[in-house]
């Protein structure tokens, strides 16, 4: 046995850090070392010595060529550790497919809990060798236990040649290595390169050739080895890759003839022998198997129990000679006696005898490939290895096309939709697309096939509220192939087609609802849970209209009760997704819990595509509960993870997160920006892109922009038939800009079409994003339209609303916009004055009737010449349209601006103030015209009535003091009134 030489370092820093695992230096992490180098540099060697100085450990080693199922060398690894009833552990122990409420998610976490209670008998140490190899699963628990809080100590060791890695996993260790202790194998120097020689060829060979060895072999242990053996034979070291190929060739050449057949089946079969494989392979009986192996082991090429290849070069090598008919004659033997040794009862992978039968292809039939690429596609699939398991179908197809086999229309189009959707759990949404395009070209007109392939490119989806002409087309043709016929496939893809036209442009959305409830009339008749599920979420889409929320939360309940009969939790976390949704609309506190729980389901899917998916609502929840910094990044987070999977809806998901969030900060120019993009982003629904753009203009002061944008909305055609789930949003933007520009006729309208919906919330999607409660803008409306008493009625149930659901924000907008308890009313020849709960009586007078009508539309202008006019028809000229104050009003503005600690409110006095003022303070003359005089005699009036109202009610004339503000336009503005 060579002995270890010059590896000493290396060693040092390994048994340094299991130390420091023992003395629990990192109590809260495990400790990792990374050991880097080339194909025979000695990584395992110096692993392997390690495992000497510190007894046992948990060791598993990767297969190459993807033969082995996902989690192989953790299998490996645990396989030593005590039996454990917990079932979340069957997927790595690589028994059963686990339950399908299962995910990576629960697999790593089993595993942890496994390591942890390992951890009180001393720090288990984990080598995972060749992980140049390994799977993306295995990776993805390496990174786990490594970055993860530790409840015991934990060694990770890692080893594996970097310039062989996968691009994901080079990534990902890449990621790994800046937390790790990195132990980068090179070559020996000049005097270990000598001890070397010195072992294997004696002192005398090692006074003559280690100089050369060392030249030749740049210190390579493995390539050194090697030399000194051809040296020793006779050779010439000129070309260190071709004479390491001959070192290995002259040592296999010694070797018997039945010992080089044993060699040749092994290198096919994979590299640990397993002698009944092996015996039926070549037909031999075991006892000629032992032999041939004993042989091989004796001259250096297997070793250890159960026998494998001293090094994978000897493997490679081996592989690589063999003649390629007889590798493909190999892999046939290997498949077919792998398939016996199933049927007596041995562990066997499907991954396994998929490798095999796929290299085969055109010795025999494309059958076995094909039959085992899907169940090993499933079999991984069913261990969340869903990259592994679309590499299984695509490596069938690759090879049955190879060998020039023909496959069914039926078999190919199996392959293409499974990988397909594999590759779509996988978040590599391109690939599923092309996959299915040419699925779709080779389907022709097979119902059965049209329809799985259309389901397929259903679950890819599209983006909303933009015409889906081809989907539609497409669902449509795999409909009509399968009408009549009363199948799951025919009910699902009319579910399917109902959804898809209820989530395009408002003109196809009428036609939605007759094929949901085809599509649930099918699936109660078959009573397939699974069918009944995805019918039933047809029709939830297609009641999917503010008001209806009750009604949907029943059926989500049906969709989330059959998904769980079927196993499909997918199906599970998206009817959770539309309760809590259904719950959030209707003002109900319910919709956290139900909101935990699809978080509880959804991260334990592990899959990229669903990780987006509540990586979007945790952003909405964060902006519900006022956190808008929080908020913002959590929306650019799913944003970015959203467009790394494929997800056709990111930047329209963005769009309607990132309303909120400009909304609630208030800076006129994001404002504009934001209408501005809204108009571009939703062309296939202008009405709505141009009700947010008015909105969202008039809420930064630009009201010629907002009347223009609305002016478009009420010009389209349908501007009041669309109700998609986006009509909230839609009408409460345009509210906004109504009761900004005092446009009563639109107020009365809006008015009309929301308060129906009292009691209720605005929530943009499936909980994309929450917009307030109804109940706030029809409370703005009323006191628009001079309803200030059930303006305030309104107001405080969207105040209670908000409270109850955690929305910190919008309570304070809706406390805020709660009208005071003050009124005028006349009666007769007097006037009774109300007033926090204190009540007074005056004698009538002008002044009293400016102020009833400003008390009755709170936060607007009034012009002067229409309160002046009191009811006649009124001419306004230029004048009465500037937004000049009196000096009174000048001073109002002034102390509320240094009282004022909010900044939007301040910038708005500001303004004000600078419309009003000239540069040095004073203010601006205007011309001595109807409109002026209209201002002074108005002013005169208003100032006369609140002395007299200070006489009798002294809070109240305090008040209106205080908030009523006279010039050309005249305003009450009880605080920051109109917010919205």
């Amino acid at each position: 046995m060579t002995p270890f030489i010059g590896r000493g370092e290396p060693l040092a820093r390994l048994l340094a850090a299991h130390r420091a695992c023992r003395r629990g230096t990192h109590p809260r992490r495990a400790e990792l070392a990374l050991v880097t180098g080339e194909a025979g540099i000695g990584k395992t060697a110096l692993l392997s010595r390690f495992t000497a100085e510190v007894g046992q450990v948990l060791w598993g080693t990767c297969w190459d060529d993807e033969r082995a199922p996902a989690w192989w060398p953790w299998t490996q690894a645990l396989s030593s550790l005590p039996t454990s009833d917990d079932p979340r552990l069957a997927a790595v122990r690589g028994g059963p497919a686990p339950p399908a409420s299962d995910s990576p998610a629960a697999v790593f976490a089993a595993v942890s809990a496994l390591l942890d209670a390992e951890a009180r008998s001393g720090p288990p140490v984990v080598v995972l060798d060749d992980l140049q190899w390994a799977d993306p699963s295995s990776i993805s628990l390496l990174r786990f236990l490594a970055r993860q809080a530790r409840g015991g100590p934990l060694l990770l060791i890692g080893a594996y040649r970097p310039d062989e890695l996968p691009p994901a996993a080079a990534t990902e260790l890449a990621d790994l290595a800046t937390a790790a202790e990195p132990i980068a194998l090179t070559g020996l120097s000049p005097s270990d390169v000598a001890d070397l020689v010195r072992a294997v060829s004696g002192p005398a060979a090692a006074a003559r050739w280690a100089p050369v060895v060392h030249e030749r072999s740049a210190g390579h242990p493995f390539f050194a080895r090697e030399l000194c053996r051809l040296l020793e034979s006779g050779g010439a070291p000129d070309d260190v890759p071709a004479a390491v190929r001959e070192a290995i060739g002259r040592r296999l050449a010694r070797l018997t003839a039945d010992c080089a057949r044993l060699l040749d089946a092994a290198a096919v079969a994979g590299p640990e022998l397993r002698p009944d494989v092996l015996a039926d392979m070549l037909d031999e009986p075991p006892a000629a198997i032992g032999a041939a192996t004993a042989h091989a082991a004796a001259a250096g090429v297997l070793t250890g129990s159960p026998a494998k290849f001293a090094h994978d070069l000897y493997r490679e090598t081996v592989y690589a000679r063999i003649e390629v008919g007889r590798r493909a004659e190999l892999h046939e033997r290997a498949g077919w006696a792998l398939l016996r040794r199933k049927e007596r009862g041995g562990p066997v992978f499907a991954a396994e005898l998929a490798r095999h039968f796929a290299v085969a292809v055109g010795r025999c039939e494309a059958g076995p490939a094909v039959t085992w690429a899907i169940a090993a596609a499933a079999e991984d699939g069913s261990r969340y290895a869903f990259a592994e398991a679309a590499g299984h179908l695509r490596r069938a197809r690759t090879a049955v096309d190879g060998a020039g086999c023909r496959l069914s229309v039926g078999e190919r189009v199996g392959l293409l939709t499974g990988e397909a959707e594999m590759r779509l759990r996988a978040g590599e949404t391109d690939a599923a697309r092309e996959l299915l395009a040419e699925a779709w070209t080779r389907a022709g007109g097979d119902g059965d096939l049209l329809g799985r392939v259309a389901l397929g490119l259903d679950a890819i989806g599209a983006r909303f509220a933009m015409p889906r002409t081809e989907l539609i087309a497409a669902l449509e043709t795999a409909r009509a192939a399968l009408d009549g016929r009363g199948t799951p496939a025919e009910a699902q893809v009319t579910a399917a087609l109902a959804r898809q036209l209820q989530h395009s442009v408002p003109g196809d959305r009428p036609r939605a609802g007759p094929y949901a409830e085809r599509a649930v009339l099918i699936a109660r008749r078959l009573g397939d849970p699974a069918t009944l599920a995805g019918c039933l979420l047809a029709r939830h889409d297609t009641l999917w209209t503010p008001g209806t929320g009750g009604e949907r939360a029943g059926i989500a309940a049906e969709i989330a009760h059959a998904a769980r009969q079927a196993g499909d939790e997918e199906r599970h976390a998206q009817a959770l997704l539309l309760s809590a949704n259904a719950h959030l609309e209707n003002g109900s506190a319910a919709f956290r819990a139900a909101f935990a729980e699809y978080a509880y389901v959804t991260e334990r899917l592990r899959q990229p595509r669903h990780d987006y998916f509540l990586r979007i609502r945790r952003a909405a929840l964060a902006l519900l509960d006022g956190d808008l910094d929080g908020g913002e990044r959590l929306v650019e987070e799913a944003a970015a993870l959203g467009e790394a999977v494929g997800d056709s809806d990111t930047g329209n998901v963005r769009m309607s997160q990132r309303l909120e969030v400009v909304r609630a900060r208030g800076n006129p120019d994001e404002l504009r920006r934001t209408a501005d993009e809204a108009v571009r982003w939703w062309i296939g629904a202008p009405a709505h892109a141009h009700a947010v753009a008015a909105g969202f203009r008039a809420r930064a002061g630009d009201l010629a922009g907002a009347r223009r944008e609305a002016d478009i909305v009420l010009a389209l055609p349908d501007w009041r038939a669309d109700r998609s789930y986006l009509w909230s949003v839609f009408a409460g933007e345009l509210a906004v800009s109504a009761i900004a520009l005092n446009d009563r006729p639109l107020c009365e309208l809006l008015l009309a079409d929301l308060l129906p919906l009292a009691g209720c919330c605005a929530v943009n999607g499936a909980l994309v994003c929450f917009m307030g409660a109804h109940d706030h803008r029809i409370g703005l409306l009323q006191a628009a339209l001079g309803d200030v008493a059930a303006a305030r009625r309104s107001l405080s149930a969207a105040y209670a609303v908000h409270t109850r659901l955690g929305a910190r924000l919008w309570a304070r907008e809706s406390s805020r916009a709660l009208p005071p308890d003050a009124a005028l009313r006349r009666r007769g020849d007097l006037w009774e004055l109300h007033y926090q709960g204190h009540d007074a009586v005056l004698r009538d007078a002008k002044g009293l009737h400016d102020l009833a009508v400003l008390l009755g539309r709170p936060g607007a202008g009034v012009p002067a010449v229409e309160l002046a006019a009191a009811g006649r028809p009124v001419v306004h000229d230029r004048i009465a349209e500037e937004p000049v104050l009196d000096r009174a009003a000048v001073t109002a503005y002034r102390k509320r601006l240094g009282e004022s600690v909010d900044d939007q409110e301040k910038r708005q006095l500001v303004a004000e103030l600078r419309r009003a003022t000239r540069p040095g303070g004073g203010v601006r003359p205007l011309g001595p015209d109807n409109a002026e005089r209209a201002r002074k005699a108005v002013t005169a009036r208003i100032r006369d009535a609140i002395k007299r109202i200070e006489v009798v009610l002294p809070a109240f004339g305090r008040h209106l003091d205080r908030t009523v503000h006279t010039g050309h336009l005249c305003r009450y503005e009880p605080d920051r009134f109109g917010q919205c």
